[in-house]
């Protein structure tokens, strides 16, 4: 950063899903990531190599992170950091200023109390115009002090290290599959609030009817893994002999995983948006018999084939008959919703800069706040 400001990248707590978003700010900025779970500190080692990563514990990660930092950059609420952070600040006489980072472009929250806990925020990064609107529908976007839009910038820096990432997704997915004519990558989200999860419901059938010419990935949501640890284990177990089956559980970086992929299967997982960038066949599991023509959190349908739970059965026959249909059909609407949510292409240096300019409405080192 070119203030004096001493700014870092943090996630607290077992969110290995926030990796593969805050780590590629820390890249683009220069910051040092802080993690409190080794887990996710070796993650970041691995596939993130470029970015010092710093392993604090609980209890030492808030007077670390005070003492050393001005601005965090986290994918936390407010109110949750100060809850985390109160003491240390008050004990250091000193008040950390804060970025929201979104952590995806779900289509999540639209009916509960979810992105209202962002009241607080100062500054947010966000991706494009329909998260800017999203923000103002739930009457957290006016009291920002700035607002910075990053355009898909995961994307950018996947394509700045793309060899890196393509050799690291070739030697850890592709060398594990066997030859196929198609992947599909099945990305299920967690059983968050709303109960949109699918895997479940839609495993028998995707694990026991694969076809000879078709290779399955599996993303696992690291938040369904935390809540089904055991139950999992039995379900990879009983497919780990199917070669053309792959479970995924640490592999944080989304593109290069995303470019061996022929077509996305999900539910609502933001992985879908991501998608979009490829312009590759969508096939999405409406595992609540929700109504996409009036659903708001189910925009992202209108970018490929919907498949009702009762349907899960003929997964694979649905897919086989719209492929070469969906893929024609729908690429003006995916490119459409695409720039909607991501907006133009940014350069990184850019955003950088903007990034920079958006913090400058933090004062400088703040020992004001107590």
């Amino acid at each position: 950063m070119s203030s004096n400001k001493k700014c870092a990248g943090l996630i607290y707590g077992k969110n290995a899903h926030h990796l593969d978003h805050i780590a590629p700010l820390c890249a683009l900025i220069g910051m040092p990531l802080i993690v409190t779970e080794e887990e996710i500190a070796v993650q970041g080692r691995h596939f993130y190599p470029g970015i010092k990563m710093i392993y604090a514990d609980y209890l030492q990660a808030p007077q670390f992170v005070v003492s050393h930092f001005d601005v965090v950059f986290y994918s936390m609420p407010r109110d949750l950091f100060d809850e985390i952070f109160f003491f240390a600040q008050k004990l250091l006489q000193k008040k950390v200023h804060t970025v929201w980072c979104p952590h995806g472009n779900s289509d999540k929250g639209h009916s509960i109390f979810f992105m209202e806990a962002l009241h607080k925020e100062e500054v947010a990064l966000v991706y494009g115009k329909q998260m800017i609107e999203f923000l103002q529908k739930k009457n957290v976007f006016d009291q920002l002090k700035s607002h910075v839009l990053t355009s898909n910038y995961r994307y950018e820096v996947y394509l700045q290290n793309k060899e890196f990432y393509d050799h690291l997704a070739e030697r850890l997915i592709a060398r594990r599959l066997t030859p196929a004519k198609k992947t599909i990558l099945y990305a299920p989200t967690w059983q968050d609030y709303e109960k949109s999860g699918s895997f479940f419901d839609a495993m028998p059938s995707l694990a026991e009817t694969i076809p000879p010419d078709v290779n399955l990935v599996i993303k696992l949501h690291p938040n369904l893994l935390e809540q089904y640890d055991a139950r999992i284990e039995e379900i990879i177990a009983c497919y780990a002999s199917n070669p053309q089956l792959l479970f995924l559980m640490d592999f944080p970086p989304i593109y290069p995983l995303l470019f061996l992929a022929d077509v996305y299967l999900g539910d609502m997982s933001s992985i879908g948006y991501d998608f979009l960038a490829l312009d590759r066949p969508l096939f999405f599991l409406n595992q609540n018999t929700r109504d996409p023509l009036q659903d708001p959190g189910l925009y992202l349908f209108r970018c490929g084939i919907e498949i009702k739970k009762e349907d899960y059965p003929k997964i694979y026959s649905i897919i086989d008959h719209f492929f070469h249909f969906e893929l024609r059909s729908f690429s003006p609407i995916r490119q459409e919703v695409y720039t909607y949510a991501f907006g133009h292409r940014k350069p990184l240096n850019m955003l950088k800069s903007e990034i920079e300019q958006a913090i400058a409405v933090f004062p400088e080192p703040d020992l004001s706040f107590f």
